[in-house]
């Protein structure tokens, strides 16, 4: 697909469900919010195996099954992500723990979560290949990889699609990988629009979040990020103004722009939700989508290069 045609369609990631990293959610929040995502034509669903072990999968799964007879299981597309196990042989295993949770005989996309630095990718890989020849995984996805291992992975086996954490606070995912994923015909699947919610323009400083939010640890908050981060808000709050709408639909507004096929947009209630389900009709205009990617650029350029992704995580 040509880029400059591409539009992306927005989904529902639902990390946030499974608690955990996101303090406090409530079960009766999240069951709404997934109601509210298939009343409002959301047809994709994406959780994890680590996303509160398991908590968000059986939700997705029990919730989705609750409205068969609305939204036949053929017509929506759901994904899940396993974290490499102790051996390739674990895979199948693993892969039948998430089809229980989930109510389902098979999952639409399977991706590998992480890389594992202890771990060589590829017999797992492998592994996976047999998995969806059973029919269990109908396509494998890779989720947080280097350009590097990226291509490892497409040597190895048949990879579909590519999901990567994409917003005005962390373009560079989009820059090192889109020119193979486009070569390789893969979608890409973005996460954290909002930037983990630090968009929303809520919290500007690690004093704002609850002393238990783990995000009080996201780089923008340290020194030398912290006044371009500032500006980035500033420019969202002003565009917001011309628009007539909030910070947050201006952010994933700007990611739905970008040349990728599916934005997953989370959101912990269902009037989260609604606001998010806002930002399909908000259409920026060029110089706006430029003069916010001017400052996620200068954004970026404070990173260091060996830095691969928006936790700094080293995997």
């Amino acid at each position: 697909m040509d880029p400059e045609t591409r539009k992306a369609t927005l989904s529902l990631g639902c990390w946030a469900f499974g608690g955990g990293y996101w303090l406090d959610q409530q079960r009766d929040d999240s069951i709404r919010t997934l109601h509210a995502a298939l009343r409002g034509g959301i047809r994709h669903f994406d959780t994890a195996q680590g996303y509160g072990k398991g908590l968000s999968e059986q939700l997705v799964g029990q919730q989705l099954k609750r409205f068969s007879k609305e939204v036949p299981r053929e017509e929506y597309c759901l994904a899940t992500k396993l974290f490499l196990p102790n051996s390739p042989s674990d895979i199948l295993a693993s892969v039948q723990t998430s089809l229980r949770r989930m109510c389902t005989s098979y999952v639409d996309i399977l991706y590998v979560h992480w890389p594992d630095s202890t771990k060589d990718c590829r017999p797992y890989l492998q592994a996976l290949g047999r998995v969806r020849d059973q029919g269990l995984v109908k396509h494998i996805g890779v989720s947080n990889f280097t350009q590097p291992l990226l291509q490892q992975a497409l040597d190895t086996t048949e990879i579909s699609y590519c999901q990567i954490p994409l917003s005005l606070l962390w373009t560079r995912s989009l820059r090192n990988l889109a020119p193979l994923c486009t070569a390789h015909g893969l979608r890409i699947v973005a996460y954290s629009p909002l930037g983990l919610g630090l968009l929303g323009g809520r919290y500007r400083s690690r004093e704002d979040l609850d002393a238990q939010d783990l995000r009080r640890g996201l780089f923008p908050f340290d020194t030398q990020y912290v006044e371009t981060f500032h500006n980035l808000l500033h420019a969202l709050e002003r565009t917001a103004l011309e628009y007539a709408t909030d910070m947050a639909t201006v952010a994933l507004a700007w990611v739905l722009a970008q040349p990728v096929d599916i934005v997953l947009t989370g959101a912990r209630t269902k009037d989260q939700l609604n606001a998010n389900l806002r930002g399909k009709i908000i259409p920026l205009a060029g110089s706006h989508l430029v003069a916010l990617r001017l400052i996620a650029d200068n954004l970026d350029d404070l990173i260091p290069p060996d830095e691969d992704n928006v936790f700094f995580h080293r995997w």
